[in-house]
């Protein structure tokens, strides 16, 4: 596997394993990002999102029946190349919800409900929303807040233009353009902590997740892309 400082974008390979830790720069925000009131009001790249629902007001007790990945067009710059993330294996490697379709009558929980939050992929914790008005306004059709029902929650973990960000997948030539994205060989990952972070919290994302789920041979490769010296 190259490391980002090896090549220049020309010279990679299509189906190459690659990392690369750099600056994000936000070309088309995300779907609904508008709507997630967090502090920082850079552009938002891409975020991972979950409904949930308790009748029991405990946190430790929410219930997950939607969760998602959106994503806009943005790149991770490293200082010596730019190069696009396509999030798009994510979201279909998780049959991840669209935040566009999002319902109240989403009520019904299965086993794969929490998928895409849960992702063992996936590392945001910078940037943080919970309950956002405007969305929870959107998500229930409410125009007061007061209209939003007390028992549910809407979360988001969020990837600004301009933060760092440790990115791992497979390159894919497209017109003769690099671009970052996942495979079943070489899965994407993203990280807002840094790859040596990530491999400490992964046995967490493993147990979080399920290991039957994971797989022996995407762990494989997300052990060897944490274990890349980036320069």
């Amino acid at each position: 596997m190259a490391t980002s400082g090896n090549r220049s974008p020309s010279t990679l390979v299509d189906g190459e394993k690659v990392a690369i830790e750099g600056t994000v720069n936000v070309r088309d925000s995300a779907p609904l990002s508008n709507l997630l009131s967090i502090d920082d009001e850079a552009p938002v790249g891409a975020y991972v999102w979950r409904l949930k629902d308790s009748e029991s007001y405990n946190y430790n007790n929410l219930i997950t029946y939607a969760a998602g990945i959106e994503s806009g067009t943005f790149t991770v710059d490293d200082g010596r190349r730019e190069i696009r993330i396509d999030t798009d294996w994510l979201t279909e490697t998780h049959d991840s919800d669209d935040i566009t379709t999002v319902s109240p009558d989403w009520t019904v929980s299965t086993g794969l409900s929490g998928r895409s939050w849960k992702s063992p992929y996936i590392q945001l914790d910078e940037h943080w929303t919970v309950n956002p008005i405007p969305m929870m306004g959107y998500v229930f059709d409410a125009d007061a807040p007061e209209e939003i029902p007390d028992d549910e929650y809407f979360e988001a973990r969020v990837i600004l233009d301009g933060e760092m960000l440790s990115v791992s997948g497979e390159v894919s030539m497209e017109q003769g353009t690099p671009v970052f994205q996942g495979s079943d060989k070489e899965p994407l990952v993203l990280s807002d902590q840094g790859f040596a972070e990530f491999s400490r919290s992964l046995p967490y994302q493993i147990l979080k997740y399920g290991l039957i789920a994971v797989g022996f041979g995407a762990l494989g490769s997300l052990v060897l892309a944490n274990g890349l010296g980036i320069v």
